[in-house]
């Protein structure tokens, strides 16, 4: 199916599932909250978001350094800001990866291959140890369900907390098959996979760092919604974010719509009556989230305009 094609199908599941939401809640009161959001409380939240995308930077430059190939922190996080600014606009939430791992792989000396596959292996190991530790924060948020609303999980939460381990199972799977099946560049690559996972997460304490820092940002991202549903008027207690954010933020891996917007939406308006706030508070809170999240990457679009202007001077 060609690229258009699909990028029109994501932004009519967003439309359709936004248009859904709209229509299962109270929209002028989610509106009359968006706009009413307090300043202070919005301003923290996008400065909490500058926090997520700095140690998520560190995580890949530390990543790179385990595979031998280091990255300076000053460009990591340049190309950071570029990549988390053009995962909330691009289809599928990790176009920005791809877009950062290529743009490492071009910057990097000696042969062609080798360069694009360390670069490839350094970004999606590091995203995936944010992963990891982001599955761990939601295991432990689930088992806080009973202690503040009720015995029964939502519908589907099962599901998301069988993902994880299913994911990884087939990935090993294709790594296996891919060794003996794919083309020889592909096959060299997947075969050094394993060995870069013990280098990147596990020798030397790398763990730790890796660990501590996945966990520093998956709460980062629990605090920036928190901080969104407080500033529309829907504050949660501790146990109520820890239960039901990262429910919502789950929700976003699902590579049907742009930048997570639509499904977002649609949990947060189903769950925050559970905490005893209306379903347009949580609608409310979402966009609030999405639409913080995109103005505290836009220091990516500064990347973006020196590019290009960059691009024209060479013309």
């Amino acid at each position: 199916m060609p690229d258009r094609h699909k990028l029109v199908i994501r932004l009519v599941a967003v439309v359709g599932l936004l248009v859904a939401v709209a229509f299962a809640v109270d929209l002028d009161a989610a509106i009359t909250s968006l706009l009413d959001a307090n300043l202070s409380l919005t301003i923290l939240a996008i400065i909490l978001v500058q926090g997520q995308i700095v140690l998520s930077a560190y995580r890949w430059h530390f990543t790179t350094q385990r595979l031998g190939r280091p990255l300076p922190i000053g460009r990591a996080i340049s190309e950071y800001y570029l990549a988390s600014l053009l995962n909330m606009v691009l289809p599928g939430g990790v176009g920005g990866d791809a877009v950062r791992a290529t743009r490492e792989g071009k910057a990097r000396e000696g042969a062609a291959d080798k360069a694009y596959g360390v670069a490839a292996s350094a970004v999606i190991l590091e995203r995936l140890a944010g992963q990891v530790a982001f599955f761990m924060v939601a295991a432990v948020g689930i088992a806080c369900w009973p202690l503040l609303l009720e015995d029964t999980l939502p519908v589907g939460t099962g599901w998301l907390l069988a993902a994880p381990p299913l994911i990884l199972g087939a990935l090993a799977l294709l790594a296996w098959v891919g060794t003996r099946l794919a083309p020889r560049p592909l096959a060299n690559w997947l075969k050094t996979l394993g060995p870069s996972i013990r280098k990147a997460w596990l020798t030397d304490g790398a763990w730790l760092i890796q660990g501590a820092l996945s966990f520093a940002i998956a709460l980062l991202y629990i605090a920036v919604f928190a901080l969104a549903s407080a500033a529309i008027g829907a504050p949660l207690g501790l146990l109520a974010a820890a239960a039901l954010i990262p429910l919502v933020l789950l929700t976003m891996l699902v590579p049907i719509s742009i930048g997570g917007f639509g499904l977002r939406e649609g949990a947060a308006a189903a769950l925050w009556p559970l905490a005893g706030f209306a379903g347009s508070d949580g609608l409310a809170a979402a966009l609030l989230y999405g639409v913080v999240s995109i103005v505290g990457a836009l220091p990516g679009a500064l990347l973006l305009l020196k590019r290009s202007s960059a691009a024209s001077s060479r013309a």
